[in-house]
């Protein structure tokens, strides 16, 4: 049986269609949404889980119809994490124990299924700290596991991890991995390693509509969404993003701080066997580690400390005289970097 079926769903926003006659049959395995912002994956989820009711179409959970009457059975049996996770005032313990308390759960297998969260997701002794007043990864871990603690029949994340440094990306990932095999874990990320690890299937969503779906390993637009794709973390300086990807700093016309992820098409980069004159913000120099070519059209790998993907014409290669192992520039504008 499928988990959730969606037959021709819709929704609006004062008339703004963001989400367009979706049909969807997502089955017990985990199952990942891409796309970029704005493309409808929030509204998705929130759907999904009873949080938003469609403009219009029919959804189904487990057979049964999604309406008035049975959207608390919903709710019950489906747990939604959020980006920005919102705390009741008082402790972890506090927040943790809440939807325990409110179904009636008694007092000694509250106390153990805190303990036993808190250890699945790393934070063993914080039981007593301010919720509110914990790092961002520790916030999105208790997130977690206020979630987890419910044993939701399903798990929705939406974008978990994009604002978190890399340990506790990888600290999230990793339960993650593990409890899509207890459950169905349906998440939105603009990480596509993370989903790749995650999900087992996938659609990608371009303007409300699920323009392909299928094996995160085939998927054509999951290998067009992970061409030059960083992730980092963004600070402003004098109107304009410096994002950190390792050693890189990439230079964005969007005002982000924090972490982000970022990708620039391989068209929009200039390659030259020397310095040119330019106006782009973004200039790096790196050997040639990798050529692939199809139907004209050259591939070309170049190592500045992150391996960009460059876009030229055989022609192009061929009067350039370039190859393997060979020392070259690239550049693009701050404008040609597209926020995820």
């Amino acid at each position: 049986m499928s988990v959730f079926v969606i037959e021709y769903l819709g929704r609006e926003y004062d008339g703004e269609p963001a989400l367009k006659n979706i049909n969807l049959s997502l089955g017990e395995q985990s199952f990942g949404v891409i796309g970029k912002s704005g493309s409808g994956k929030t509204t998705l989820l929130k759907i999904l889980a009873g949080l938003l009711e469609p403009s219009h179409g029919k959804l189904s959970f487990k057979g049964t119809d999604v309406n008035t009457e049975t959207l608390l059975a919903l709710r019950r049996r489906v747990t939604m994490i959020f980006q920005s996770p919102v705390f009741l005032k008082g402790t972890v313990n506090t927040n943790l124990s809440y939807g325990l308390r409110i179904r009636g759960v008694p007092i000694d297998e509250i106390d153990k299924r805190v303990s036993d969260v808190l250890e699945l997701v790393s934070l063993r002794g914080f039981g007593e700290r301010d919720a509110r007043s914990l790092s961002g990864g520790e916030q999105q871990r208790v997130a977690l596991a206020r979630a987890l603690i419910l044993d939701p029949e399903v798990l929705l994340l939406d974008e978990p991890t994009s604002n978190l440094d890399p340990v506790n990306v990888g600290l999230i990932t990793d339960i993650l991995v593990n409890e899509a095999e207890k459950r169905a874990v349906i998440i939105a990320t603009h990480d596509i390693d993370q989903v790749k690890r995650i999900a087992k299937y996938v659609i990608f969503l371009e303007e409300g509509v699920v323009t392909e779906e299928g094996d995160p390993y085939e998927l054509d637009s999951v290998q067009r969404f992970t061409e030059n794709v960083f992730t980092g973390i963004s600070r402003i300086e004098q109107g304009v993003s410096q994002v950190s990807v390792g050693d890189v700093i990439i230079r964005s016309v969007s005002p982000h701080t924090g972490r982000v992820s970022l990708h620039v098409r391989p068209q929009d980069i200039i390659i030259s066997k020397g310095w040119i004159e330019t106006s782009a913000r973004n200039q790096f120099r790196g050997p040639i580690t990798g050529v692939t070519e199809r139907n004209g059209i050259v591939m070309i790998d170049v190592d500045v400390g992150e391996v960009f993907k460059v876009q030229i014409t055989r022609r192009s290669f061929n009067e350039m005289g370039l190859k393997l192992g060979e020392p070259v520039n690239i550049s693009f504008k701050a404008s040609s970097v597209l926020s995820l």
